[in-house]
């Protein structure tokens, strides 16, 4: 198995939730969740996939990955409105944040 694959089992078991359950939820097929979970794919799964996987976890996509992937991730910042505002863009969905990056960029623009 691979880390990203275990820690999806192990979030997907907490939950109560079988693989097509969370397939339903997340919007993914379920042979993807397994073979995710398997480590069948040899490479890390697409953004947008643990995205969704996520969201219908309940947790950040950071808790989903292997640390190693993410050392050089910026760390979340330790004032907590800032941490709870990276904590909730990882929650949302891949469409989500390309509309709070546009707003963002329409605030930003001079």
């Amino acid at each position: 198995m691979s880390i990203v694959g275990d820690n999806i089992k192990k979030r997907r078991k907490e939950l109560n939730l079988s693989q097509a359950a969370l397939a339903k939820a997340a919007g993914i097929s379920q042979p993807a969740i397994s073979a995710i979970e398997k480590g069948a794919i040899t490479r890390t799964p697409y953004t947008d996939t643990i995205s969704k996987l996520a969201a219908a976890l309940g947790c950040s996509v950071s808790d989903l990955m292997d640390p190693a992937q993410t050392k050089n991730a910026p760390e979340i910042p330790q004032d907590p409105q800032r941490a709870s505002i990276i904590r909730d863009y990882d929650r949302m969905s891949p469409d989500q944040q390309r509309m709070v990056r546009r707003m963002m960029d329409a605030l930003l623009e001079d």
